[in-house]
């Protein structure tokens, strides 16, 4: 039980991140968001590690430095297949993958379950699609550039939880902090490189009215980033604490529900109505929850 509800908390708090995240992107570049919300992020991953602990010992180093690799790549082609669109069927797509590479790395490693387990876990799958799928919105059939990157940012994610996962549990946070710093280096490389390139792009010409921020707006874009990142590390620490306590493929998929968290604050904040499809997509996902907690 204590698996499952972490968990459902890693798929919100994930879920929360990309909504902060990107409402940020829509005033400033989102590698720019990506790269401080990870530096933020990081930050408060070592705060935590001074109650949880870290030991910085090789193996938890390794595995961490392996998951910002994928991380890096993965938050790369996320973006970028997102960008070709359309959105409506590369995340749902994206999240689905990132499920699945973990449970076929549990059930290589003996993950098993009984007939109603398996029941359960395909069932929060399909509710996975439901619930990310936005019916009507750009509704057509993904490039096979964007699908393959949609594929490929699915795997990546679904790398980061497997090599998150596979830290020993003795090494606390050790882990994730090296990913944390591993990918917001590379994005870092990746954001200066972006921006050098553009500026050289850009025309000089005279600063409108209309490009100038306010003072306050600005804080309030910045500080959307700061919660991003710590809404994203929160989830690292969620998910490292629930593949510690229970089954990688069952932490996997619950995760795989990220979508759920950005639908739940769009509602909050933006008033957006959240579809039918998609609120079926949340009734199956409890209802298959509860059934997993019981099989």
């Amino acid at each position: 039980m204590i698996t499952i509800a972490l968990g459902f908390a890693t798929s919100l708090v994930y879920g929360f991140a990309d909504f902060f995240g990107a409402l940020a992107s829509k005033r400033i570049p989102t590698v720019v968001v990506i790269f401080w919300a990870g530096l933020s992020g990081l930050s408060l991953v070592l705060v935590v590690s001074l109650f949880l602990g870290a030991d910085f010992s090789p193996t938890g180093i390794l595995w961490g430095l392996l998951a910002g690799l994928a991380s890096a790549a993965a938050m790369t082609c996320l973006y970028a297949s997102l960008a070709l669109g359309p959105i409506s069927i590369l995340s749902p797509l994206g999240a689905v993958v990132s499920a699945l590479v973990p449970m076929i790395f549990g059930f290589i490693h003996g993950d098993r379950f009984s007939i109603w387990g398996w029941v359960a876990l395909a069932a929060i799958l399909v509710a996975v699609i439901l619930v990310g799928f936005i019916p009507g919105q750009d509704v057509r059939l993904p490039s096979a550039k964007a699908l393959t990157l949609g594929l490929a940012a699915g795997a990546g994610i679904g790398l980061v939880l497997t090599a998150l996962a596979q830290a020993p549990h003795n090494t606390g946070l050790t882990s994730v902090i090296f990913m944390r710093g591993t990918s917001a280096g590379l994005l870092g490389i990746f954001m200066l490189l972006s921006l050098t390139k553009k500026s050289k792009a850009a025309k000089p010409g005279p600063e409108t009215a209309s490009q100038v921020q306010s003072a306050k707006s600005r804080i309030s874009i910045w500080l959307m980033v700061a919660v991003a990142g710590f809404f994203d590390s929160s989830a690292n620490i969620f998910f490292t604490l629930a593949s510690r306590n229970g089954s990688l493929s069952v932490v996997a998929v619950l995760t795989a529900l990220y979508p759920l968290g950005t639908i739940i604050l769009a509602r909050v904040f933006l008033q957006e109505k959240i579809a039918k499809t998609q609120l079926f997509g949340i009734a199956l996902a409890l209802a298959a929850s509860a059934l997993l907690a019981v099989a």
